[in-house]
């Protein structure tokens, strides 16, 4: 699907998060972040701001989603695409400044795949409620007992989890 805009090979970051507003500040921010960004040839950044709500965050109960949007009206992103390896770094740096002078502004709970593993406290909220971090909890007990799909913010099985050596659920 985002294969014409970020093709196999391409190097990129993303970076995001929910926004209960879209203030002034953060338009200043993000205005002064864009300035800053590395330029290279062959290499491309992005700020998009979406609007939340209707279905996104107001027709379907917080509870019935695994990702949340409680308090969400905007959610930011910022995108880079580059060629060079040896680029790496810079415009990692750049993305994780965008991201710490967001942060005050930003939800706490958001969607994992615009955001940096800040630890176990972090991935406990980021879902939104305590209650819905333990139902997906539960289903990566259920269906991950051994946490063989624990890369890219791990939600961890229960300790509970099956033997090692025994069979997960079968569909």
């Amino acid at each position: 699907m985002l294969d014409a805009v970020a093709p196999y090979g391409q190097r990129m970051n993303l970076r995001g998060g929910y926004l209960p507003a879209l203030s002034t500040d953060v338009i200043d921010i993000l205005l002064r972040q864009a300035v800053t960004a590395p330029s290279h040839p062959g290499a491309a950044t992005s700020f998009n701001l979406w609007c939340m709500g209707g279905a996104i965050s107001e027709d379907v109960a917080e509870d019935a989603t695994a990702f949340s949007r409680e308090g969400a009206a905007w959610l930011w992103e910022a995108v880079n695409m580059w060629d060079v390896p040896d680029h790496d770094t810079q415009y990692e740096q750049w993305a994780t400044t965008v991201s710490e002078v967001m942060r005050p502004h930003s939800l706490t709970n958001g969607y994992t795949n615009l955001t940096d593993d800040l630890g176990e406290a972090w991935r406990r909220g980021v879902q939104g409620s305590e209650a819905k971090h333990q139902r997906l909890r539960t289903v990566k007990t259920t269906w991950d007992p051994h946490n063989l799909l624990r890369h890219n913010k791990n939600i961890t099985p229960d300790d509970i989890a099956a033997p090692a050596g025994s069979e997960g659920p079968r569909r």
